[in-house]
């Protein structure tokens, strides 16, 4: 079961060519989400890219658990 998303939750990309993107959710669409990044960039993201049940994976993006404001 996948964990709901929300604003202020911070997702992580595992692209291994992007080491230590994170990313924070400013906004929920109805099949996606938008971010925004250390610079402020805002991005859109599909739902499905982002792994919420903590498997490691090499794509995508994962939600970081213990996320608090």
């Amino acid at each position: 079961m996948s964990t709901e998303l929300k604003p202020g939750d911070r997702i992580k990309d595992n692209d291994p060519r992007m080491p230590g993107r994170v990313l924070t959710i400013t906004d929920i669409l109805p099949n996606g989400v938008v971010a925004r990044d250390a610079r402020g960039r805002e991005f859109g993201y599909l739902r499905r890219r982002i792994h919420t049940d903590g498997k490691p994976r090499k794509s995508g993006f994962s939600l970081i658990k213990g996320n608090s404001k």
